[in-house]
């Protein structure tokens, strides 16, 4: 709290010429955290009270209440941002927590409602509803309950493969470079007096609690539509999005997988290289994201991509002949793809993958065109918090319908062909038989 005070009194909006006037401020920055203090209060009582009362509600009003919690301005969103977005200032923080302390009501009723469902279904079929009210898709906390429940396999997985080095390793590793604190202190120096490094390290600091980092440039997509990944709470969704081209520079990482340092840590250095000026014509790139690691349908982890910023993809620079770095135009295509948090390791890669293609066999809408290949893309730095890292494996896909109605209108054209008069030319029949199908709408435009 004297925190918040100071803070209020140094800033431009509440800067005071008397010290009386940021005195007087301390009174209201006191109710207003009493705001926030009585609705965890609130909250706490309720869900206790709601275990041992019985709550009547229908299924469409549970719907409403479902469909409530996704809009931007439910107390769920509100209370998220106030308590866990990175980007607010304690101003809007707070002013948030006003609003969600007005709603008091509809907080004590979603709260009863949660925990009667649990009640009466028990944790493993009634945990859905509570998470889908009180933690719905896109706020954070629910992000960071799917990543924590990730990292619970992806962790010993992480460290089943390390070992030690072997002294022959060990003695054939490089000498690590002494430190110079006179370029260490020169470096802070400049630090101190230069605002622009600041705000870019400040960004970087709040990257590191971001799931998907600012300032970054990335490939541009639409989303067609989405659907839900499973049946489970945390199964995540599919969203099916049409890409544009786009330019990477390419490595071959040798079929090593995803945890390998040989093939995922030199591919890394070589690409990081060839962006940040090791090329034939010495020019540095801007670092993008995602970083992608392409699977060919044999299964093995073919190559890792870096996206090129689109100011230099036009005419890119020239790759060292001897760096192994290629360049490659991406074409247009759909891609379904799949979100989930924590680390990439071959087990969670395993996992997604099957996720992914029991998901859209569910569809029916779509179909991989390579059988077994797929991308897995990472979006974060490595010092970024593992619950919150955006991973995604993403599977080149057709359009199922359009196939078939092509399909189906071949057939019919075929039809027709063996069924006109001999001699009559095939825009007489077009125009004699008008449309006989969308897809005929499309070939005729």
């Amino acid at each position: 709290e004297l925190a918040l005070a100071q803070h209020a009194s140094s800033s431009s909006q509440f800067l005071a010429p008397r010290q009386a006037t940021a005195r007087r401020l301390v009174p209201v920055r006191l109710s207003r955290t009493l705001s926030m203090v009585q609705l965890v209060v609130i909250v706490v009582t309720l869900a206790s009270l709601a275990v041992t009362s019985g709550v009547a509600y229908s299924p469409e009003g549970l719907q409403r209440r479902l469909d409530k919690a996704k809009r931007p301005t439910s107390w769920q969103k509100r209370l998220d941002k106030a308590l866990l977005d990175v980007d607010k200032n304690p101003q809007q923080r707070i002013r948030l927590l006003q609003k969600v302390a007005g709603d008091g009501k509809k907080i004590v009723s979603d709260v009863r409602v949660a925990a009667a469902e649990v009640q009466e279904k028990g944790i493993g079929k009634g945990h859905p509803i509570l998470l889908d009210l009180l933690f719905p898709d896109g706020t954070t906390a629910r992000s960071d309950l799917e990543g924590l429940v990730a990292l619970r396999k992806q962790l010993p997985e992480l460290t089943k493969g390390l070992a030690p080095p072997t002294v022959e390793q060990l003695r054939a590793a490089a000498p690590a470079a002494p430190i110079d604190p006179t370029r260490v202190a020169r470096a802070l120096a400049d630090l101190a007096g230069d605002e622009r490094k600041q705000r870019e390290l400040l960004q970087e600091a709040k990257n590191a609690l971001r799931s998907t980092p600012k300032g970054l440039e990335t490939p541009k997509y639409r989303v067609l539509r989405s659907w839900r990944a499973g049946p489970g709470a945390l199964d995540g969704v599919v969203e099916l999005r049409s890409y544009p081209p786009f330019t990477v520079a390419r490595k071959g990482m040798g079929g090593a997988g995803f945890g390998a340092v040989e093939g995922g840590g030199a591919g890394f250095n070589a690409l990081a290289s060839y962006l940040f000026g090791d090329n034939a014509d010495g020019a540095a790139m801007a670092m993008t994201t995602p970083v992608g690691i392409d699977v060919s349908g044999g299964g093995a982890a073919s190559s890792m991509s870096f996206v090129l910023p689109r100011d230099a993809a036009r005419a890119p620079p020239r790759p060292n002949a001897d760096g192994g770095v290629a360049l490659d135009e991406v074409p247009a295509r759909i891609v379904a793809v799949k979100a989930f948090a924590g680390v990439v390791t071959d087990g969670e890669v395993r996992r997604q993958r099957d996720a992914l293609e029991a998901a859209i066999e569910a569809d029916g809408g779509t179909a991989p065109v390579e059988a077994g290949a797929f991308s897995v893309l990472q979006y974060n730095a490595p010092y970024a918090i593992p619950w919150r890292r955006r991973n995604e494996l993403a599977i080149v896909v057709s359009e199922v319908v359009a196939e078939e109605e092509a399909a189906s209108a071949g057939e019919a054209a075929a039809g027709d062909a063996e069924a006109a008069p001999a001699g009559e030319a095939a825009g007489e029949r077009e125009g004699r038989e008008g449309v006989s199908s969308w897809y005929d709408t499309g070939v005729r435009l």
